[in-house]
């Protein structure tokens, strides 16, 4: 099987982003930098942070300093965490030792005794950053402070704000004052080192909650932005912005709050990160070459891999446009054994890499969960002595169920109902010759990616399914869920989703929009969940219709399915309420969709019936 950790083994062909990267936060006149290494969870962020780390270690003109953001999630203030653990770093690092230990420690001092850290700090990033959100957050504060009680129960009266916003800019003063210190001093510190650049990389950020997150990246900006230092912050786009939204929503309510909070949102993440860099999916050759890399790393010598890798290297710098595949090295594995099952091995990239790259969207940690998926199952079909299970097949048998359970299911219950194991729909689907021709009752078949699932070699309709559903619904059938792991936006997103708080429900809403297709599916599976475990809490059925507002259909279908499955009498007269206020829009499905459902249950005899009938008859 393949370990799961990021690597400064480059299997992907991810040098050239680390050299990219390099380049900038070397160069004198980029200096100081936050850069900003976006992608999808699982896309390799962290293994380019370990390839930067290494290639960096290397030169002493330049410290280089790795913090996991998550590993301090649990201390009290985010802030104080990452600007002790860094100038600690700094203070014990290998080209810096004895150089500036008593400059550190009057920082190390600094950040222990002042409240250099809470006091005023909205003001301080508002000044320091030219985006009013933290600013505009103190006054939210400030204005809900008016109404609370004193002593004697009676409401402050308007003679105490003047004396609160008095306070509240004198804190702000004097927040300024001493970040514009610990930035000098910090300063003169990086100066001391005579270091040409201080580079930190930052990672798993987008692990961290909404507020550690927000925390980690004005400690950034606040107090270690300065001259010959650079910041590469290793996390998902949307993880960030859903945080700053999430931090200041109250400023965002209704439709023209939300237009702007989305403006402000853009604005206060551009004057924290200022060079953005999204990392790109694999394209399928590039699959195809890790593919056949993963094969090789499991299966050769690790001095004959260490050959074959340099070989991988140069081909990359030359070929940008075609897959790595074995030359004579094949042929040179002396253990036949060895060389069977590579070649073996390298025949199965050949056959089923497009798949693969299709079904896990190039995302190179789904790819090793799911070669590690198909590798049990494989196991499984051997030691219960079942040797005519083909790869290929197996394979695209598990893309499709890693695509949809929902299809996948419908392939399990076609092959049960024909007596040789065959699934009978599927030659009407393979026979199609577009997705618009698909029938009717097979209409949930044609969306892009089934119908090029559909289309892919090999064909299964003539194939005895039996065997490979066998492998799939033994005890190992969770096997691969553990490709379907739920990625920080999707966690966020469900949370948010589920939560009781409307703003956060919103937020949720907005998150969604951003997701992928296969994150989408993810998080409504979810919510459907939570739907039906505790049908007396509606809020998941609420977050359901307010996607169906927003246009998701995969929202309004997910709905329409829990409703079927809670059924009308577990429903109560509240939800009622709520669904007769939805607003179903002609010509639009998902509000169509919402709007059968809401009829259906309005002539059923029951709570939530009667309750969307009252509605009716005013």
């Amino acid at each position: 099987m393949w370990t799961d950790n990021e690597t400064d083994q480059d299997l992907l062909g991810f040098s050239i982003h680390a050299e990219l990267l390099r380049s900038i936060i070397t160069d004198p006149k980029m200096l100081p930098v936050t850069v900003g290494l976006f992608g999808d969870w699982g896309g390799g962020k962290s293994s380019i942070l370990k390839i930067l780390q290494r290639e960096l270690e290397q030169d002493e003109n330049v410290a280089v300093i790795y913090f996991n953001s998550w590993v301090f999630e649990g201390y009290e203030d985010a802030k104080s965490a990452i600007l002790t653990t860094l100038l600690n770093e700094l203070r014990d690092h290998r080209n810096l030792k004895n150089i500036i230990g008593d400059e550190t420690k009057a920082l190390l001092k600094r950040v222990k005794v002042m409240d250099l850290l809470k006091l005023g700090a909205s003001a301080g990033m508002a000044y320091f950053t030219g985006n009013p959100l933290p600013l505009l957050m103190s006054s939210v504060a400030l204005s809900a402070d008016k109404t609370e009680k004193n002593d004697e129960g009676a409401t402050d009266s308007e003679e105490s704000t003047p004396n609160k916003l008095s306070d509240l800019l004198k804190a702000s003063q004097d927040s300024i004052e001493n970040v514009r210190s610990f930035r000098s001093d910090f300063q003169k510190l990086i100066n001391k080192t005579k270091l040409k650049s201080v580079v930190i990389l930052i990672d798993d950020l987008d692990r961290c909650s909404p507020e550690r997150l927000i925390q980690n990246l004005e400690a950034i900006k606040l107090f270690l932005n300065v001259e010959h230092t650079a910041f590469i912050v290793a996390t998902d786009r949307r993880i960030v912005e859903n945080a700053i939204r999430l931090r200041y929503s109250e400023l965002f309510t209704g439709e023209k709050g939300a237009t702007t909070g989305d403006s402000l949102v853009t604005d206060y993440l551009e004057k924290l990160i200022q060079v953005p860099y999204t990392l790109p999916k694999l394209a399928p050759h590039e699959v195809r070459s890790y593919l056949c890399m993963l094969f090789l790393k499991k299966y050769l010598q690790e001095e004959v891999f260490q050959e074959v890798l340099k070989k991988y290297v140069t081909f990359l710098t030359t070929e940008r446009y075609a897959a790595f595949q074995l030359g004579n090295e094949l042929a040179s594995i002396e253990d036949e054994a060895t060389r069977i099952v590579v070649s073996e091995s390298m025949r199965l990239v050949e056959a089923c890499s497009e798949a693969i790259t299709d079904g896990l969207k190039g995302n190179p940690r789904q790819i090793k969960r799911f070669l590690n998926a198909f590798w049990l199952r494989r196991e499984l079909a051997r030691v219960a002595h079942i040797p005519h299970l083909k790869d290929h097949i197996l394979i695209k048998m598990m893309v499709v169920e890693y695509i949809s359970n929902e299809r996948f299911d419908d392939l399990y219950q076609w092959h049960r109902t024909s007596d040789d194991g065959t699934a009978q729909p599927l030659l009407e689907l393979e026979n199609a010759e577009s997705s618009e021709d698909i029938p009717e009752k097979y209409a949930n078949w044609g969306t892009p990616r089934l119908w090029r699932w559909i289309k892919a070699e090999p064909r299964l309709a003539s194939e005895d399914l039996r065997d490979y559903f066998w492998v799939a619904r033994s005890a190992l059938s969770d096997t691969l869920s553990g490709v379907r792991l739920m990625t920080q936006a999707m966690k966020a997103c469900a949370g948010e989703l589920l939560s009781k708080v409307e703003p956060e429900r919103r937020s949720g809403v907005s998150l969604f929009n951003s997701l992928t297709e296969d994150e989408q599916v993810g998080v409504l599976g979810v919510v459907m969940r939570h739907a039906m475990q505790d049908v007396m809490d509606d809020t998941a059925l609420r977050s359901l219709l307010d996607l169906a507002a927003n246009n998701h259909l995969n929202g309004a279908e997910a709905f329409s399915r829990c409703i079927d499955r809670i059924g009308a009498a577990k429903l109560s007269p509240g939800f009622g309420i709520t669904l007769r206020a939805f607003k179903a829009e002609t010509g639009n499905r998902a509000s169509e969709l919402v709007g059968q459902v809401r009829d259906k249950l309005a002539k059923s005899e029951t709570n939530v019936g009667r309750a969307l009938l009252n509605k009716r008859k005013q």
